[in-house]
């Protein structure tokens, strides 16, 4: 019977100890091997933390589409400040040409240059329709000799302060005359000086003239308002905005009240359109630029 008592109570150890082992066994394993959802979620994890550099790619803006630049002259400054104080309002680095000997010429300068925009002298010249029409104070003729035309020159400039360059008002048959072009563009690189053709006359000499000279240059491809019509120049802009030609374009308008209305609402369509509307100066830099390299 003791016998029996002592194998029984042997047995039981025995089975307590192996169920303790087993126990033990099962925990160790456990632990040591993840859960099956915990392993799922570990692979999302790594799955997002791998994907984090593509998304970003994806949604990183405009990187391979190049910028696209206008430059807008706005002519006939001088005769109203109001129309000036209008075009400022304008939200875009507008360029504004003003004319010489003017009852606000000089004042109007000052006004651009305290706002920080680039400004030109809008340079008198004799049309071929004179004397129909009259290119108005400080113009210069055909008809002048050397000496006069460089001593009315240095009187525009002196009338028009903290100018970047020139442009033409008017001009279609000065503009013809290589040699006087080339007496003015001596002129206007020694007072470091560029010069913007307004292209009123197909036959221009300024190209040659400029090349002769050394002068920096550059030609309005567009005018904007021919029309003093809103829906049309606004139309004008829209269409440069959303062309598919990328180069450089130099407009040219005047402070009309329907230009400047049309200015207003375009500026939104060329920010939307990826168009950054800049200082003719820098249209001529990038040219001269490209034409180097």
């Amino acid at each position: 019977m003791k016998n029996i008592k002592k194998v029984f109570t042997a047995a039981l150890i025995f089975l307590i100890i192996v169920s303790v082992a087993g126990i033990i066994y099962v925990l160790q394993f456990k632990e040591e091997t993840p859960d099956i959802q915990d392993t799922k979620k570990a692979a999302k994890q790594i799955i997002k933390k791998k994907a984090k550099p593509k998304e970003r790619l994806k949604t990183t803006p405009g990187k391979t589409v190049p910028s696209r630049t206008v430059a807008i002259i706005i002519d006939d400054i001088g005769y109203d400040l109001n129309a000036a104080r209008e075009l400022l309002k304008i939200d875009a680095d507008l360029t504004f040409a003003i004319l010489p000997m003017l009852a606000h010429s000089r004042e109007a300068a000052e006004m651009f240059h305290k706002a920080r925009r680039e400004t030109l002298l809008h340079l008198p010249m004799e049309p071929v329709s004179y004397p129909r029409e009259k290119p108005g104070e400080g113009a210069l003729f055909t008809d002048m000799n050397d000496e006069e035309i460089i001593l009315q020159l240095k009187k525009n400039i002196a009338s028009v302060p903290h100018i970047s360059g020139v442009n033409n008002h008017m001009g279609s048959k000065f503009m013809l005359d290589e040699h006087k072009l080339a007496l003015i563009f001596r002129e206007l690189k020694k007072n470091k000086l560029f010069f913007v053709d307004s292209r009123t006359s197909p036959d221009s000499k300024t190209v040659s003239a400029a090349k002769s000279t050394g002068l920096k240059i550059a030609e309005r491809q567009i005018f904007i308002d021919h029309q003093r019509d809103y829906k049309e120049i606004y139309g004008i802009l829209v269409k440069v905005a959303k062309s598919d030609d990328r180069s450089p374009k130099i407009m040219i308008g005047h402070p009309y009240p329907e230009t400047i209305r049309a200015l207003k609402d375009a500026t939104k369509v060329f920010k939307e359109n990826g168009v950054s509307i800049v200082p003719v100066s820098e249209i001529i830099k990038r040219h001269r630029s490209e034409n180097r390299s």
